[in-house]
């Protein structure tokens, strides 16, 4: 039996952006994966003590942005375990609910790509999953160094696929609400309104 390719895509999502979404599709069409889990994180380790929004907002807008695409699904894993949202224990559970069938591909970014050696227990996550380090040929070097880091594991488990620059961030975006300026072109149509009825960002 051909075992199928089960993506995963986690982050505070603060909000979620249209740069997450071009950059899971472009790699779920490069990899062939059939199905994508956006999870939103309850607390993000690097983000303890940090000031988000509440994470039942985070969790809606994720749910906003994903309707409607057959191969994106929204998990709660994160939500329902509470604390800080480490990402070995997610995969861990993933690997129990999904491995008999699936092989997990978990993707981060640049920025995340970088700080892989500093993550929770990271070497044992690689044991469950390959890292899809989505970023763009001018961070070549730094995936190359960190994988160098892994040495034989990180050949094995961290896939570096070229994707199209998308100059967005959630930064940027909560500064532009906070000043009143518009976020139509970075958020979908949904995510904009709910930021709206909701008041998010304001303060």
């Amino acid at each position: 039996m051909n075992r199928k390719k089960l993506g995963i895509m986690g982050g505070t999502f603060d909000p979620i952006h249209n740069g997450h979404l071009a950059t899971v599709e472009f790699v779920r069409r490069k990899l062939g994966i059939e199905k994508v889990l956006f999870i939103p994180a309850y607390v993000a380790p690097h983000k303890i003590g940090g000031e988000f929004a509440p994470v039942q907002d985070r969790y809606k807008m994720t749910e906003l942005a994903i309707d409607g695409n057959p191969y994106w699904e929204l998990s709660d894993i994160e939500l329902q375990r509470e604390g800080v949202s480490y990402t070995y224990d997610t995969v861990v559970a993933l690997k129990e609910q999904y491995g008999k069938d699936y092989d997990l591909f978990f993707i981060v970014g640049a920025d995340s790509v970088a700080e892989l050696a500093s993550w929770h227990r990271v070497r044992e996550i690689m044991q469950f999953c390959t890292f899809v380090a989505a970023t763009r040929p001018g961070f070549a070097l730094t995936v190359d160094k960190v994988i160098e880091t892994f040495g034989e594991l990180g050949k094995k488990r961290i896939l570096w696929v070229d994707t199209p620059e998308v100059d967005i961030s959630s930064t940027e975006i909560r500064e532009r609400v906070k000043i009143g300026h518009p976020i139509n072109e970075l958020v979908p149509q949904a995510v904009a309104e709910y930021i709206q009825q909701k008041d998010l960002y304001r303060r």
